[in-house]
């Protein structure tokens, strides 16, 4: 192997693929990053076995070949060269990678290619385009829900499904829930009852694709136990979680007694100001709906109590619920501009959150049972 490319641009995608490579392994091939080169260029990969990431970079190539390297001390080395040009030549005997530029003379140790684990292959298997803005405006609203608790597996995923031309992406923990639909064009397929997504596969395709523009390919393995999400010049691989999802629409009440229409910025500044009220008491804070109001208040015994009256739509009769702060600072929609509804049903009822957009996206959080009687003080 033989090519020529520019160092800041090795530098670079040698970053996106080590955020591959696991932090430690049993498997010392793990480490590593296979570089391919041939007519199309030079392409970097690496794996952990459950995450893979292959990015592709433009080289002149003088002679095809492959070499798999330690992926972080590359990483490292080239990310602290000037940018300059820099020759890339490997020794197959010794599968050793030689880079030479006019700074620097280095050897890396490698090992032969055919000891990299294999790519995924998704060939013969469902797909489906969707323009990549939606798609990671879908993963950034459902995201946040998704569980860390890896005693119910299927919950630490997102799940992904068609629904009637739409794709419909939706996460819980098991006290949030999370949906949005996003609008898919002719060219798109995804069979019952859909696929679920790693959050942590998620997150790197939110870090990884939010500067790209065009469309997200999205495609299942025949077996549907991987998944690869392609946009140009990179891809990202993934296996799939296991396990049936939930039928959690069912915990979306089809109505609510009172809506609460409020700028989405002023709740979640105010909400934030209440956090200090709340955190001795299990981030528990109290809000209340009247006609023209909404009054959130908090309070602990040690520390005092505060509240907090804004100006509101209110439709319905008079309400109040108690929840934990953090479930609704979390929602995505209080991080956007306009106005968000808050459907209440009662002290103990689910409270859901929807944007005025009528985008379809649904946040829902459950209530607690809550003693007002150290708020006298707030609701003076």
């Amino acid at each position: 192997m033989r090519l020529a490319c520019d160092s800041v641009e090795l530098a670079a995608a040698l970053g996106v693929v080590a955020r591959a490579i696991p932090a430690r392994s049993s498997l010392p091939v793990l480490g590593m990053v296979l570089l391919e080169a041939d007519g199309g260029g030079l392409r970097l990969s690496a794996t952990n076995l459950e995450l893979g990431i292959r990015r592709w970079l433009d080289a002149d190539v003088d002679e095809e070949g492959a070499v798999a390297v330690p992926g972080r001390l590359l990483a490292d080395f080239t990310g602290a060269m000037p940018r300059e040009p820099v020759h890339l030549a490997v020794d197959d005997a010794e599968h050793v990678l030689e880079l030479r530029s006019s700074s620097f003379r280095t050897r890396v140790n490698g090992v032969a290619a055919d000891e990299f684990p294999p790519a995924v292959s998704v060939e013969g298997g469902e797909r489906l385009v969707i323009p990549a803005g939606r798609f990671l405006e879908g993963i950034g609203d459902t995201l946040v829900t998704a569980s860390s608790d890896e005693a119910r597996p299927v919950l630490t995923g997102v799940h992904l499904a068609l629904d009637g031309g739409r794709l419909v992406l939706m996460a819980s923990d098991g006290y949030r829930l999370a949906m949005r639909p996003l609008e898919l064009g002719p060219d798109g397929a995804l069979a019952a009852p859909g696929i679920i997504v790693p959050a942590r596969t998620l997150t790197e395709v939110a870090r990884l694709f939010r500067h790209v523009e065009g469309d997200v390919e999205v495609s299942v393995g025949p077996q549907r136990n991987q998944v690869r999400l392609r946009v140009p010049g990179l891809e990202i691989t993934s296996r799939v979680i296991d396990g049936g999802y939930p039928d959690l629409r069912r915990l979306i009440p089809p109505a609510s007694a009172t809506t609460v229409t409020v700028g989405a910025t002023e709740l979640g500044r105010r909400l934030r100001a209440l956090t200090p009220f709340a955190q001795s008491s299990a981030n528990v804070v109290r809000l209340g709906a009247a006609p023209g109001s909404l009054v959130l208040s908090a309070a602990a015994t040690d520390v005092g109590s505060a509240r907090t009256d804004m100006e509101a739509a209110v439709a319905g009769p008079d309400t109040s619920v108690a929840f934990n702060a953090r479930y609704l600072l979390d929602c995505p929609a209080l991080a956007g501009d306009g106005e968000v509804e808050l459907h209440l049903a009662g002290p103990m009822a689910p409270v859901v959150v929807r944007r005025t957009t009528d985008d379809g996206y649904v946040y829902l959080f459950m209530g607690v049972r809550h003693s007002a009687r150290g708020e006298r003080g707030a609701s003076s």
